[in-house]
């Protein structure tokens, strides 16, 4: 039987390796057109390995929305616009959303309150929409009327004031230093009470006359029950003589806790 290593060296003797020619010489008969080719190869290998790796980093490096319900919560009190406020609400849950409700009322900055403004809206619309008990006791909670001892007029009203102004429940004076004022409507039945309105309050009847007023003005009609579950209720907000809106909320009675799951825009001046 043949040698296997006699084989081989028939076999690379038939290769004639030694006649292969060298890299001097290799690189002596290369013109230009050759170097420049050569260039490009190179190039596009240490661009193809560049973006190998970077990409490769990238995937492997913890996104914003994957790190905990802890950090991101950090970083939406930085930027509330991060993620859309349907993210916000499945990545945090309905007890941090609620924590950044709180929080986000706070801010005064112009620049904040203006991102704030729809992120808030959007969250409210989406936890008033869900039926189970974490988001409702939420709801409850921002809107400061989970005490089921209290009568019902008194924390449906609290409830749409907060849903309109902010857990603040504060507007600003007018440019003259006017403060605002709240003037409530009711029915005869109806009991007096505090709604954490920051601001002298006006308890008044269907068609009784109002005192006059020299500032912003927040109206509240007379609650409408459709059902002992389900109320309307209309409140007007004027910022100056010219500027505000009309709104008519939708409440409904959850777990005997009322919440805002719906709202209309009547007018806009």
């Amino acid at each position: 039987m043949p040698d296997i290593g006699e084989l081989l060296r028939r076999w690379l003797d038939q290769l004639e390796l030694d006649r292969l020619p060298t890299l001097e010489r290799l690189a002596a008969s290369m013109d230009p057109v050759a170097w420049t080719l050569v260039g490009l190869l190179v190039s596009a290998v240490v661009v193809g390995i560049f973006f190998s790796l970077s990409t490769r980093r990238a995937f492997l490096a913890p996104d914003d929305t994957e790190t905990t319900p802890e950090v991101l919560l950090v970083r939406l009190k930085q930027d509330p616009t991060r993620l859309s406020p349907v993210a916000i609400l499945s990545r945090l849950g309905a007890e941090a959303t609620l924590e950044l409700l709180e929080y986000g009322d706070q801010i005064q900055a112009k620049e904040w309150r203006y991102r704030w403004s729809h992120v808030r809206e959007e969250l409210l619309r989406l936890l008033g929409q869900q039926n189970a008990f974490g988001p409702t006791y939420a709801l409850a909670r921002y809107y400061r009327s989970a005490d089921t001892q209290e009568p019902d007029t008194i924390r449906i009203r609290r409830t749409a004031l907060l849903h309109k102004l902010g857990q603040r429940a504060y507007l600003e004076p007018n440019a003259d230093g006017a403060p605002a004022q709240l003037r409530v409507r009711r029915h005869a039945a109806e009991v007096e009470g505090d709604l954490g309105f920051e601001g002298e309050t006006y308890w008044l009847m269907a068609d009784e006359p109002a005192p006059p007023a020299s500032g912003p003005l927040i109206e509240m009609d007379p609650i409408e029950f459709r059902t002992l579950n389900d109320a309307e209720l209309n409140l007007h907000i004027r910022r100056t003589p010219m500027v505000g809106g009309g709104f008519r909320l939708s409440l409904k009675k959850r777990r005997k806790m009322w919440v805002v799951v719906d709202e209309q825009v009547e007018w806009v001046s």
